[in-house]
């Protein structure tokens, strides 16, 4: 259960989803590209669904749906995390357990809590604004972004 208020939930999706934008089109962690990041499903879930997929010149098309929660202690994960989280597949062979009946588009969703173990940020919101930009994106099929405000 977070500590910070459901603006400071909604400002770390919208972190999370700017900050892996940039690899829809760069690999994040070779071969996977970002397909999405979306929003949890409920409004007060303190998590994201990170989708990735092989890319456009792979020949055998993968898909991987982690679900990565952005709260650790009570406290919110910086996107930069996540970020490097994902960052980290591509090192290695990495085993990850199944979220058990949990789908994100028809497909079992891995479960990515590994991805940002250690101590959240603290919650710096102060009561600002609502962040610019959507909570999330994903792409159905290329080049066809759905956006989640």
């Amino acid at each position: 259960m977070p500590t910070c208020s459901p603006l400071c939930l909604s400002r770390a999706q919208r972190a999370v989803a700017a900050a892996l934008w940039h690899y829809t089109a760069a690999p994040v962690a070779r071969p996977y590209y970002v397909r999405g990041c979306a929003p949890g499903e409920d409004p007060d879930e303190a998590a994201v669904t990170v989708a990735l997929w092989t890319g456009p010149a792979a020949r055998e098309k993968r898909n991987l749906f982690f679900f990565v929660p952005l709260v650790s202690g009570g406290l919110p994960v910086p996107a930069v995390r996540v970020v490097a989280g994902i960052m980290r597949l591509g090192r290695g062979t990495h085993l990850f357990g199944s979220m058990g009946r949990r789908r994100f588009d028809g497909k079992h969703l891995l479960n990515g809590s590994a991805l940002v173990e250690g101590r959240g940020a603290p919650c710096l919101c102060a009561g600002t604004g609502e962040p610019e930009g959507p909570r999330g994106f994903y792409f159905v099929r290329p080049g066809q972004p759905t956006y989640y405000p």
